[in-house]
């Protein structure tokens, strides 16, 4: 019987890590329809940090 509780309850975190990265994800795709001309801008601006090696 411990056993079936403990499988109940790691389902139950599965389940709520699985919608908690739904959310952030949905978040995030929010705000970049929001606004998607700042949204490029960042994303040019960390492409160019990464292949300039980090240093600016």
């Amino acid at each position: 019987m411990v056993t079936l509780f403990r499988a109940i309850r790691l389902w139950q975190l599965k389940i709520k890590w699985k919608l908690a990265v739904m959310r952030f994800i949905d978040k995030q795709a929010k705000e970049i329809l929001k606004n998607p001309e700042e949204a490029g801008k960042k994303a040019v601006s960390a492409l160019n940090g990464l292949l300039s090696g980090g240093q600016e």
